[in-house]
């Protein structure tokens, strides 16, 4: 037994190394943060495009997902929606470069515009705390660390690294920025984490724009065709009776970003209705769509959103009911 678990130890070696030195591993992930952090400045402004440019040429599945979103969201050829998505792995690269500079021991100063109208700050004066959703979109984790000034801890839920190996390398940067990490999963305990959180009056963040395990997808209108967004966040807030919060963080130019929050949602009881949920996701994704439409080229989404015509179903009524849906609230 014990030779064998040797050899079965062996044999994964070449997959994770294999793993390690995908484009998206911890290798090359690794990598990136040296030059980010320890650069030159004229790295870290002109390098950006040169690698998108690479990695928009080596990936195809990517590549081609992105063209295909850019296809719908610009309404043009696919020699347009092309460049648009080149441009947008660029603005991706910008990004990230951005936000393993002002994660590492040698930030550079950020310039964050903040909203004329700030919900979020008056919703945390309420002591529900707040379900800020957000999504793929301008750069998160910037702002994630930086809403830590709101005085509120903020809870940043998401699904495990698509490549395993960044899995703990990632959280741990997070966690470091003084940002907590909670993972979708199915379990209660996910949603109750979740729960817990906004009852001591904190920041819960969700991605609006993937399905995560803290409640079901529904078809919802997106530039002009139905497209699969979570209801989780929607349930959390009624469960919770905290208010729901879109938060998109468009990127304005050279470590420059805007705070954009578009509106205050109360997700009523009613909203067990699957119609009255319907609604209120439409309000919630419209204001998605308004962002996306003016800063298209920042909505880092490298798959292809909508389904093919062939695959549309109508969303089971009961989708929305998740373990979450059978906690009890206590306050």
């Amino acid at each position: 037994m014990h030779v064998s678990n040797i050899c079965m130890s062996l044999s994964s070696v070449p997959a994770q190394l294999g793993q390690n030195l995908r484009f998206d591993g911890l290798w090359w992930r690794k990598f990136a943060y040296l030059g980010c952090v320890y650069g030159p400045e004229w790295w870290k402004r002109y390098s950006p495009p040169a690698i998108a440019a690479i990695i928009f040429a080596l990936v195809g599945r990517n590549r081609r997902g992105a063209i295909a979103n850019m296809e719908r969201i610009l309404d043009g050829g696919s020699a347009g929606a092309a460049r648009a998505a080149l441009q947008m792995f660029v603005q991706f690269a910008h990004c990230m470069t951005e936000t393993m500079e002002f994660y590492g021991p040698r930030p550079q100063p950020i310039r964050l515009d903040q909203p004329l109208r700030d919900d979020l700050v008056m919703a945390l004066r309420d002591g529900r705390g707040a379900v800020v959703v957000t999504g793929h979109f301008g750069n998160w984790d910037v702002a994630a660390k930086t809403l830590r000034e709101y005085g509120r801890p903020i809870n940043v839920v998401m699904a495990r690294e698509v490549n395993a190996t960044t899995h703990e390398y990632v959280r741990a940067a997070r966690e470091r920025a003084g940002v907590r990490v909670i993972y979708s999963d199915t379990s209660v305990f996910s949603s109750l984490n979740m729960i817990r959180a906004l009852q001591r009056n904190e920041i819960v963040a969700i991605q609006l724009d993937r399905a995560l395990g803290a409640g079901g997808a529904r078809m919802v209108p997106f530039f002009g065709a139905p497209a699969p967004f979570p209801s989780g966040p929607f349930v959390l807030a009624r469960l919770a009776r905290a208010p729901l919060i879109p938060v998109f963080i468009p990127r304005l130019g050279t470590r420059h970003y805007a705070i954009r929050v578009c509106g205050r949602f109360q997700v009523t009881r009613e909203a067990r209705d699957a119609r009255v949920l319907d609604r209120t996701m439409a309000d919630v994704v419209g204001t998605f769509e308004a962002v996306v439409r003016k800063f298209p080229r920042q909505w880092f989404q490298f798959t292809r959103f909508w389904p093919a015509q062939g695959d549309l179903v109508a969303a089971p009524v009961h989708t929305h009911e998740q373990p979450a849906e059978r906690m009890r609230v206590r306050r």
